[in-house]
């Protein structure tokens, strides 16, 4: 159960990453908003960002499963199909099959939940 819930953290983060840029931008075309209101977007922006580099560091795949994230949650742009972002990918990066693409998409989110429980404990720690 514990599982399934980081599971279900890391994609609601990566999944709101492209709603958070696109209020951010609406947000400083108005004059009298909160810099709170923007600030909050930017940092949840950076977090997000920041805990996607981590992919970078896996030795083997790091690159790989950073940009299949990237593409999949962090483009501008939402993506239409699987195509588009097979295409963004080997744009980028360089070609990735069709269902290496799903195993190590599911990979990356199990290293960003494993991130995110990690995070946790040490608030966890540090509080006590």
């Amino acid at each position: 159960m514990e599982r399934r819930s980081a599971s279900n953290m890391a994609k609601s983060l990566l999944s709101e990453y492209r709603a958070t840029v696109w209020r951010k931008s609406a947000l400083e075309r108005v004059p009298e908003i909160s810099s709170n209101l923007l600030r909050a977007c930017a940092d949840q922006m950076r977090y997000t960002q920041e805990l996607v580099e981590v992919l970078r560091s896996n030795k083997l795949l790091g690159e790989k499963l950073y940009w299949i994230i990237y593409a999949t949650y962090m483009t501008d742009k939402q993506p239409i199909d699987i195509d588009e972002i097979l295409d963004y990918i080997a744009k980028n990066h360089q070609p990735v099959p069709r269902r290496t693409y799903f195993r190590l998409r599911g990979c990356a989110i199990n290293i960003l939940d494993n991130r995110l429980k990690e995070e946790a404990r040490e608030m966890v720690a540090a509080g006590t």
